[in-house]
């Protein structure tokens, strides 16, 4: 007896559409691994494995959130070095907007030069431990906020996208 799992009509159709993406040769995977996220821009779309991004530079980020009591720890890949792993260039971004969408159907949209001013983090640890969906992962777009006394300020929280799933070049 086979068991079917009912998938929304909205991650079917990104899942369906991942198949019939080309990808680099370095991104070459099995039809059975899913997709972690995904970055989407004028000239193509590129998914990543958790494989794929675990090969990107890894980055550690200690801060603190408005979430969080105290500093924590975070291990991911850097904003700009996913887009850049996606055939993004620096210039591609300026005066242009990042739409990121989230597993939750959270969707905000951010100035594409934060990942050139403030160059935010995509988590996918916290204290060494890999964020499970149920506590803000699989990947959490994460500011150095400890850095930057502007980014303690309630205005820039809504930036901090948990649960990433896509993100889009507008």
């Amino acid at each position: 007896m086979h068991t079917f799992r009912t998938i929304p009509r909205r991650r079917f159709l990104l899942l369906a559409s991942a198949a019939c993406t080309p990808f680099p040769a370095s991104f070459a995977r099995a039809a059975s691994e899913p997709l972690l996220i995904r970055v989407t821009h004028p000239g193509g779309s590129t998914g990543f494995t958790e494989q794929q991004f675990a090969s990107l530079p890894q980055t550690a980020l200690t801060t603190h959130t408005a979430w969080t009591a105290g500093p924590r720890r975070f291990d991911g890949v850097r904003l700009s070095a996913l887009l850049e792993a996606a055939g993004l260039a620096q210039e591609d971004l300026s005066g242009r907007r990042l739409r990121l969408l989230a597993l939750n159907d959270y969707e905000v949209s951010i100035p594409a030069e934060d990942c050139l001013i403030f160059n935010p983090l995509l988590a996918r640890s916290m204290d060494g431990t890999p964020m499970e969906r149920s506590g803000k992962g699989p990947l959490w777009l994460v500011y150095p906020r400890d850095d930057f006394p502007e980014l303690i300020d309630q205005r820039y929280d809504h930036r901090w996208a948990w649960q990433l799933a896509a993100i889009t070049l507008e």
